[in-house]
């Protein structure tokens, strides 16, 4: 715990509340925190329209190389970031077929928004599928058979059982995929290295200036992730409870 926690501590503390503030005062640094924030936004919605169907449909059905279809989805989650930024860019990169049809057609999936989406996406959506198929799998099995009986069809089941049920780990999910997202740096240093998100924007300051010239940045950064936190294990159980 104290390994874990002191470095955070100190970072959070280590630069005086001027400074911080002096250094969140810059139009840069502010406009890289509002494409990490709307580009974590977007890829986090993508990976509950996307994670939360595949894991519902890992966890109730059997085929052929499930196994493998499993194995390979927990990848982006094991290999170094900067490898997949390397496979994101040999499929969506400008000189790729589907790269250069979005470039031709100006929507540019490098140097983008789009390819600061696609990095996080990528990266991040593991999360969603694992911890999603982690709650289905506690659901009893008696339920999902009382609603068959009462003819429920499949989606039914899946929106009015599966996701209720479930709601505390898809929660989970979302927020660990966001919070990843938010500080996604290996893939997307690749895929756009502008627009700067944040991540890249403190790693160019980091080039420009060592250590030093990061710390008002980073302790800014811990202190609002810090209180995000916070909240949503205050809040999350609330809402869980509410739906």
């Amino acid at each position: 715990m104290a390994y874990a926690l002191w470095p955070m501590v100190r970072l959070a503390l280590g630069a005086p509340p001027g400074a911080v503030m002096e250094a969140w005062r810059e139009p840069e640094l502010l406009q890289a925190a509002v494409t990490s924030l709307v580009s974590a936004s977007i890829s986090t919605a993508l990976s509950v329209a996307l994670g939360v169907p595949a894991a519902y449909l890992l966890i109730r059905f059997r085929f052929p190389g499930k196994w493998l279809l499993e194995t390979l989805l927990l990848l982006p989650l094991v290999l170094p970031p900067i490898v997949g930024g390397v496979a994101l860019m040999d499929v969506f990169g400008p000189y790729t077929a589907i790269g250069g049809f979005a470039a031709a057609h100006n929507f540019p999936l490098t140097l983008s928004m789009a390819g600061i989406v696609l990095a996080q996406l990528y990266i991040t959506s593991p999360f969603l599928v694992l911890t999603s198929r982690a709650g289905f799998a506690e659901v009893p099995k008696d339920l999902h058979e009382a609603f068959r009986l009462e003819g429920a069809d499949g989606w039914t089941t899946f929106w009015r059982l599966y996701v209720p049920l479930s709601a505390g780990s898809i929660l989970a999910g979302v927020a660990l995929t966001f919070a990843r997202a938010f500080g996604e740096f290996g893939a997307t240093m690749l895929m756009a290295y502008h627009p700067y998100s944040l991540p890249v924007y403190i790693w160019v300051q980091f080039t420009a200036g060592g250590v030093p010239s990061m710390v008002p940045i980073a302790s800014g950064i811990v202190i609002a992730l810090a209180v995000v936190v916070g909240a949503v294990r205050l809040l999350g159980p609330r809402l869980v409870r509410r739906g």
